[in-house]
């Protein structure tokens, strides 16, 4: 389960409990999770994270992770960002330890599984160190040192997921199918993409003072130089 989809799993199961068991206003649900009512209607109304939820609800830890933050909204009023994602990392972990790991298929072997074996001890140092980037971003008490930690914690999440997926097609084998990608306009995105850098962030980066602030333009920046790249060669693939 993808890290995205656990946070909202919980954002879900907090949304029902605390309407439900403790007469929470749907207003005052939407201002403790920082999220719109109608986003809490639709977890109320188990049309959306509903699966993910069920999931996390089936693992008695994780039930006392949950506890735990209901106990945090309750004695406080509040939960903040940082409380939620440790929750999420620490629910990650349980569903993992409770579910198990995919066990290689016994055709694969030799240099196979030992790159598989490698790709698996990576994916675990990924979540390790997002979990470590964002126990530090919970203790910053600067918004912008904090979102700093924050997009590291992040990208080593998209790292471990990244991974995974490879992890799946060498298991799976197979040739690639592309057919999907044909069908859609991706010069199109690539133009809309690169459209909407240009004038790029530098009239930004002159208003703000050297150090965190231009830091995070560049993980912006860095980004932006990516997704055209990807986009690219996406359009190589396919022709």
């Amino acid at each position: 389960m993808r890290m995205e989809e656990i946070v909202s799993g919980i954002r879900a199961i907090l949304a029902m409990r605390l309407v439900k068991d403790h007469g929470f206003s749907r207003k005052r649900v939407a201002e403790v999770l920082g999220m719109s009512q109608p986003t809490i209607t639709l977890y109320l109304n188990k049309r959306r994270a509903s699966s993910s939820a069920r999931r996390i609800m089936g693992n008695e830890a994780a039930r006392r992770y949950l506890d735990e933050l209901i106990e945090k909204i309750l004695s406080r009023g509040m939960l903040t960002e940082g409380e939620l994602y440790d929750a999420a990392f620490n629910i990650r972990r349980s569903l993992e330890v409770s579910e198990g790991v995919k066990v290689v298929p016994s055709e694969v072997s030799g240099e196979v599984a030992r790159i598989l074996e490698f790709l698996r001890r990576r994916v675990q140092a990924e979540q390790e160190s997002a979990e470590e980037f964002m126990r530090a971003a919970i203790n910053l008490k600067d918004d912008l040192a904090r979102m700093i930690f924050r997009a590291l914690a992040s990208d080593c999440l998209r790292h471990a997921d990244i991974l995974m997926t490879l992890i799946s097609a060498i298991e799976r084998g197979g040739a690639v199918d592309i057919s999907q990608l044909k069908k859609m306009d991706i010069e199109s995105l690539l133009r809309k993409e690169e459209e909407a850098h240009i004038g790029g962030l530098g009239e930004v980066e002159k208003l703000l003072p050297e150090g965190f602030s231009t830091l995070l333009v560049e993980f912006i920046k860095s980004d932006e130089e990516k997704h055209s790249k990807v986009l690219r060669r996406i359009m190589s693939m396919i022709r």
